[in-house]
């Protein structure tokens, strides 16, 4: 039901598409890839100087939405869904390897208009954004990172989910149930400046070095010695985990969108 409402919304943006304005209705492919260098074992140095190998890094993305305007200041606290601004959208979901530069398709065609849209949003969920209980993985990473001081290794991986748990209420909001945890698992407002056209291309473009900004893998939590292994948890008891859950929801360099005509 709420995911024809975002059709209807964007139906609503598009009441006079055929008549004097010009613009239409279109439908387009949607892919994800990772960077073009990409592949198993993929090795960066990070900000902080380690030396990171990743043998794996798959993010889900449960939806993509384009929007026709950009927020305007104060505005986090409403609803999930903007009424009326959404120009494109692919509403079902893929697990993407980050790992990989070959594009992956989205399991259906997307549908939207040529009105020119300035952001856009990735959605990290399920099926139901708004489900408080959907344990769906929307990321998952594993590899190993080196440091800069001593030479140390550290063997990590981490699954990230975003359910209720992430979830905290506004003390003294206007709006009841502020911060819900569907705001928790809608990246944006990631900036675009692109128009739809029938039967062309959106690709949605994954680097996951931008996901281990500021991550101090030395601070990781530790599972085991014999093998050493370490990780990120599931939550904010530990820096590292912290920080790349806050990368994982910034809309900055670990995504950017483009359009192909075809």
């Amino acid at each position: 039901m709420r995911a024809r409402g975002l059709l209807a919304a964007l139906l609503v943006a598009c009441l006079s598409c055929t008549g004097t304005t010009g613009y239409e209705l279109v439908s387009f492919y949607a892919v994800a890839r990772g960077p073009a260098d990409a592949h198993p074992g993929y090795t960066f140095t990070s900000d902080r100087g380690f030396q990171v190998t990743l043998s794996r890094a798959v993010m889900h993305v449960g939806a993509i939405y384009l929007d026709q305007s950009v927020p305007t200041s104060g505005s986090a606290e409403q609803a999930c869904t903007l009424a009326g601004t959404y120009v494109g959208e692919v509403r079902a979901g893929r697990d993407v390897d980050m790992l990989s530069p070959a594009e992956q398709l989205f399991p259906i065609t997307g549908n939207g208009s040529t009105i020119p849209a300035a952001v856009g949003q990735v959605w990290l969920s399920g099926p139901d954004v708004f489900d408080p209980t959907d344990a769906t993985v929307v990321l998952s990473v594993a590899g190993a990172a080196t440091s800069p001081v001593d030479g140390k290794a550290y063997p990590f991986s981490g699954d990230i989910t975003i359910d209720k748990s992430r979830s905290t209420s506004s003390v003294g909001s206007a709006l009841p149930g502020a911060n819900p945890v569907c705001a928790l698992r809608i990246v944006t407002p990631i900036r675009v400046g692109i128009t739809l056209a029938q039967s062309g291309t959106l690709v949605l473009d994954l680097d996951p070095r931008a996901l281990f900004t500021n991550v101090d893998f030395s601070a990781l939590k530790q599972f085991s010695s014999d093998p050493p292994s370490f990780g990120f948890t599931n939550d904010d008891t530990n820096q590292p985990s912290i920080n790349l859950y806050a990368n994982l929801r910034a809309a900055g360099a670990v995504y950017r969108f483009e359009w192909r005509d075809r």
